[in-house]
């Protein structure tokens, strides 16, 4: 195959592209595994903080019920 004038083996070139693409394929793959453990952390953590604020929650609730008794309502 000649490009601008000089005479390229076809074989290396497509061997080449195909060692590109498998490279390629391996970087997407890795980041989609990534991807998908961080997704997983943040759904723990979310849950985490559901879970802080509704024992926050129940702890101001508590503090409110002793201030009230003892005012003495």
């Amino acid at each position: 195959m000649l490009v601008f004038g000089v005479d390229v083996p076809l074989v290396e070139v497509v061997v080449g592209l195909v060692i590109i693409s498998f490279i390629l394929f391996i970087e997407a793959i890795v980041i989609i595994i990534l991807l998908l453990k961080h997704q997983n952390k943040s759904k723990e953590v979310t849950v985490l903080q559901q879970r802080m604020a509704e024992t926050l929650l129940d702890l101001k609730r508590a503090e409110v019920d002793v201030l009230d008794k003892v005012r003495g309502k």
